[in-house]
Formats: C-alpha cells, sequence, structure tokens
C-alpha cells in the first residue's frame, strides 16, 4: 500500500508498463527449451578450490525436486575458470563469473572423471615440470604442472614476456598458485612427455650476409657551399673540405647470438644452421635482449624482435 506522504516514491524504483485484466493460465518457471537439451546430465557440482575446474568442464544443477529437472552448465575460460570451484553455478551473484548455461539435461551421462578435463592441444606432449630449484626460467620457458594425479592431469604454462619474466624465478608465484599470472600464462592441458630435442647442428661453412655501416668521411668541396671549410670570399686553389657520411657494405660472418653485441636492424645470427634477422625500428631494441634469443621452436616472443631469414647453406 502506497504511503498517503509520498504517494510517487513508487516511481524511483518502478515503471509503469501497462494495464491488464483477468489472469493468465500457469507457466512452468524457469521455461525449459527442448532444443537446447544436453541430453544426460553430468555430474552435480560441488564445491572446491580453484582449480577443481578447468575450462569446458561441464556439470549439472537441480532446479526443482517435483518435477526433477535439471540444467547443465560449463565453466568458462581461464581466468575465469577460478571461479567455478568457488561458486555454484546457481549462486548469486558469483556463478555467472565462472559458468555459462549450456541447456538443460535429463538423465544421467554415468560415472565418469569429474572434472571432466578437456584438452587444449598445444603440444605433442608436456615440458618438464615446473622447478624453482634447478631451473633459471626465461621469458617463454614452457613448463607442466601437476594438476591432479588420479585421473592424472596437467597443465602447460609460459613464462611471461619483460618485465612479468622477472616473477617467473619467485617462490610464491609459482604455476598453480594464486598469483601466478604475474609471471606465468595458462597455455592448455598436455598428455605424456616431449620427445627429446635434436641440439642445434653444428656449421663449419661459410655463412655471410652483406652489412652496411655509415663512418664519417671528408670529401673536397665549392667554397660557400653547405658545409664546406672555406666561404665564397676565400682565394681558389685553397683545400676546402667538409665532413660526410659514408656506407661502407662488406660481407660478414653470421654468428651464433650472444647478449654481448649491440644488434640493430639489418643484423643476422644463427642458431644452428637457421637464420634469423633483427626487425627495424622499434623492435630491433629487443635483439639484444635475452627474452627474445632466437630459437628453433616456432613459439615464443623472439619473433617480435627477429624475422626468419633462411638456412646457411
Amino acid at each position: 500500500m502506497a504511503n498517503p506522504a509520498t504517494p510517487d516514491a513508487w516511481k524511483v524504483a518502478w515503471d509503469l508498463s501497462g494495464y491488464c485484466d483477468g489472469s493468465i493460465s500457469p507457466t512452468s518457471s524457469p521455461n525449459f527449451d527442448a532444443a537446447a537439451s544436453m541430453g544426460a546430465c553430468p555430474d552435480e557440482w560441488s564445491a572446491g578450490s580453484n582449480i577443481k575446474y578447468e575450462e569446458g568442464d561441464i556439470v549439472s544443477v537441480t532446479v526443482s525436486m517435483v518435477p526433477l529437472r535439471k540444467v547443465a552448465f560449463r565453466c568458462k575460460f581461464w581466468p575465469y575458470s577460478g571461479f567455478c570451484g568457488q561458486y555454484s553455478p546457481t549462486n548469486e551473484p558469483g556463478g555467472s563469473l565462472g559458468w555459462s548455461l549450456a541447456g538443460s539435461c535429463d538423465g544421467s551421462i554415468g560415472p565418469t572423471a569429474s572434472p571432466s578435463f578437456n584438452k587444449l592441444a598445444v603440444t605433442t606432449g608436456c615440458p618438464a615440470e615446473y622447478s624453482l630449484s634447478s631451473t633459471v626460467y626465461e621469458a617463454g620457458d614452457l613448463v607442466a604442472y601437476t594438476v591432479s594425479t588420479t585421473p592424472e592431469r596437467k597443465t602447460v604454462y609460459m613464462c611471461r614476456a619483460f618485465p612479468n619474466v622477472g616473477y617467473c624465478n619467485q617462490s610464491g608465484v609459482e604455476p598453480g598458485s594464486q598469483y601466478d599470472y604475474m609471471g606465468w600464462k595458462l597455455i592448455g592441458a598436455c598428455s605424456g612427455s616431449l620427445a627429446p630435442t635434436i641440439a642445434p647442428a653444428v656449421y663449419a661453412g661459410s655463412c655471410t650476409y652483406t652489412k652496411c655501416i655509415e663512418v664519417d668521411d671528408i670529401e673536397q668541396c665549392t667554397p660557400g657551399s653547405t658545409g664546406c671549410s672555406c666561404d665564397a670570399n676565400d682565394m681558389a686553389g685553397l683545400s676546402c673540405q667538409r665532413d660526410i657520411k659514408r656506407e661502407v657494405c662488406s660481407d660478414v660472418a653470421v654468428s651464433q647470438w650472444s647478449e654481448s653485441v649491440d644488434y640493430t636492424t639489418g643484423d643476422v645470427v644463427r642458431v644452428g644452421t637457421k637464420r634469423f634477422n633483427c626487425r627495424n625500428w622499434p623492435n630491433y631494441l629487443w635483439c639484444s635482449m635475452p627474452a627474445y634469443k632466437p630459437a628453433l621452436e616456432n613459439n615464443g616472443i623472439w619473433h617480435e624482435a627477429w624475422s626468419e631469414d633462411g638456412t646457411c647453406t
């Protein structure tokens, strides 16, 4: 009932939508669309840590008992997947942080490994396990982190680029921890192990590229011309000169990358027999940084500083 002292106060919270007469027939709430059915229901959601569920995991929740109705929800991608174990899909407002509605379901899909671990195919095997005590990590390095042993599930993390790379070697931000995002990026899942890699081939041939640099030089000039040491009133026959920059090009051996060299645009290095060319400004500023060292692997941030330049033959 409206307060006579403030008869229009309801307008602050409500909008008038229209008028009605009579009553509508009973409806089932919520209304389930049969076309959106997921079929059989996965396991019911249960609370857990921020790593209990991963991206793509599907759970069900009971909406009503009479009649029995269930709906299925799918865990969102990282980093939102961290909320999937903390909030039920029906929690208000936390459920929407980690879960999205997948559809209605009916019955059961039978026993499954819970939660369902959907692999994000990024590698053919797992890299070495993370170990702060035995490894110094650089940007682009990949490590494995064991999520569970029964069933065995592992995820792959990549060390972030500068300035985050500094956190990859600090305790407390290791993969799987609460603050791992500061130094590590979750790439996906893996199984098995990576096959042994072949060390870069030793090159014994003659591999060169043309390197051009500017050098200081002098040239004869006409008195009074720009930059000339003689003005127009000087007597003819004097030795008139001016400073110039001259480009000198020569064949240079393609050497292994070294952090002691200040690379610039056009410089070429090799890893084994594979050649890499330092990019143009401003990317060339990274060519001398260890985090951007060129590598044989296609994945990595070295592409930001270097481009592939063929092979030494």
